[in-house]
């Protein structure tokens, strides 16, 4: 059995006495307003970053210059409210899109690679003097936004002309990391994430395909840990479930616990879940 590097950390939403009597840390989701949590400034050690406003997706790469010096200004924003924290040192961000095209989405639809690089070493350079690192995540294959049928052969989909983030893929999002070369940027793997990108592939390739994720541990400095359904249809989504429920392989769960990475469960259920999670975890 390996042992944890640091304390494992739950949302916020499981409350701060369920945090504290199981000597955990805490992070805010994507949906928090981190200011509203000064409460759990002892426990707090990472926050999310939101990625959007008023129904429209952030996009630090858009093509549109305004639009994406908007969404560099309104994670510059966040960055200022996380460093009244004194323990907050990781904001986990979302990449940018590539193509977005939801209705909601009047502006900043198509990005741009060498845009989004240059404006997370921007946020990244900005995010130092807080001494606050950016972690950058591995975002979902987005198969109901793009209004994929379930009985839909993945083998047939032209992702080209989907909505799609940067990131999705593993060399890319390991060279974007790489490309943008600053040393207060490092990675955010998403284990439920990479399962909705394992479905592209037929099931004898999908635990190929993720163990990909896992070859440069050098870069992953923050983990968001939940299971999901690796061979079944229900990977498709962004399941969430608890380390453990899904049909994510152990050895892979093993080798998530011995990174020498921050580590986020990104869930919460119940406390009788939560041990039970705990127990597994400890077994590996």
């Amino acid at each position: 059995m390996s042992e944890l590097i640091y304390p494992l950390a739950i949302p916020v939403k499981a409350g701060l006495e369920l945090i504290n009597k199981y000597k955990l840390r805490s992070e805010t989701s994507l949906r928090d307003h981190v200011d509203d949590y000064l409460e759990y400034a002892d426990v707090l050690f990472s926050a999310h970053a939101p990625i959007e406003i008023d129904g429209q997706r952030l996009n630090v790469a858009s093509i549109d210059r305004d639009f994406r010096e908007y969404s560099i200004d309104v994670i510059k924003t966040y960055i200022d409210k996380c460093a009244m924290f004194p323990n907050l040192t990781q904001l986990n961000l979302h990449f940018g899109y590539k193509r977005w095209f939801a209705e909601a989405q009047i502006q900043g639809r198509i990005g741009d690679y060498e845009n989004h690089i240059m404006a997370i070493r921007d946020i990244a350079d900005y995010a130092s003097e807080y001494e606050i690192e950016i972690v950058m995540e591995n975002l979902n294959s987005y198969w109901s936004a793009n209004q994929i049928l379930p009985e839909t052969d993945p083998l047939e989909i032209d992702w080209s002309d989907k909505s799609e983030p940067f990131a999705t893929y593993p060399d890319e999002w390991i060279s974007m990391c790489e490309d943008i070369n600053n040393s207060n940027v490092k990675l955010c793997l998403d284990t439920s994430h990479i399962c909705t990108y394992a479905q592209r592939f037929p099931k004898e390739d999908r635990k190929k395909e993720i163990m990909k994720f896992l070859s440069r541990p050098d870069l992953i400095n923050h983990v968001h840990w939940s299971d999901n359904y690796l061979y079944d249809i229900r990977g498709r989504n962004d399941s969430h479930l608890a380390v453990g429920s899904g049909t994510i392989p152990a050895d892979f769960h093993k080798a998530v616990k011995s990174l020498d990475a921050t580590i986020l469960l990104e869930h919460y259920y119940s406390e009788n879940q939560l041990i039970q999670e705990l127990e597994f975890i400890d077994k590996l």
